[in-house]
């Protein structure tokens, strides 16, 4: 895996609990519009960071794309509301395949019923299939149906050459990160 890749994946994964659009106590469910939004910043904080410039709706309306100073692609992103096995109403890991020549490394970014974990995973792995360039997928899972979806976990898997090798998983919720600042506790226990 190249550096580029595996810095994007750090930075994503510790931007995922920047700016939140939740809040514990406050604000326990996000719209789609929300979290379309949330990632969009995720991943152009990553970009920035990284030194890259990032474009939305790009192109042939890929969500977002990063590109360096001589105008290379280093990463086509896609994201999608839907869950993947619904491969009917979810064509952006084909968009992303089909385009994954041009780029360093693709991502998608998908949410996973904990109830369909498996499923959602096997439709990415077959639309990749030996895809010799790599996606990275970021599986944000959580519990309940439809518009009330509880996120319980980030995971986030390096898809290449028909492999595919978890990086990394850590809560989805900020207030479930032990030892971070947004960390749920009692402040009378003996911990706080």
């Amino acid at each position: 895996m190249k550096g580029v890749t595996r810095d994007f994946v750090t930075l994503f994964n510790v931007l995922w609990y920047r700016d939140f659009p939740l809040a514990r106590n406050h604000k326990e469910m996000g719209s789609r519009a929300e979290w379309t939004t949330h990632i969009g910043i995720c991943v152009r904080a990553a970009g920035d960071l990284l030194g890259y410039f990032t474009y939305f709706e790009y192109g042939n309306r890929t969500d977002a794309v990063m590109k360096n100073n001589k105008k290379e692609t280093i990463a086509n992103l896609e994201w999608e509301w839907a869950e993947p096995r619904k491969i009917d109403r979810v064509n952006e890991i084909a968009q992303l395949k089909e385009s994954s020549e041009c780029s360093q490394f693709s991502v998608f970014v998908g949410y996973f019923s904990n109830r369909f974990y498996y499923e959602n995973k096997q439709a990415v792995l077959d639309q990749w299939d030996d895809n010799p360039y790599p996606l990275v997928l970021i599986a944000i899972r959580f519990d309940g149906q439809g518009k009330k979806r509880i996120f319980t976990t980030m995971e986030t898997f390096h898809i290449q050459n028909g492999r595919c090798r978890k990086l990394r998983s850590q809560p989805a919720l900020p207030w479930h990160a032990s030892g971070k600042r947004w960390e749920a506790y009692d402040l009378n226990s003996s911990k706080g």
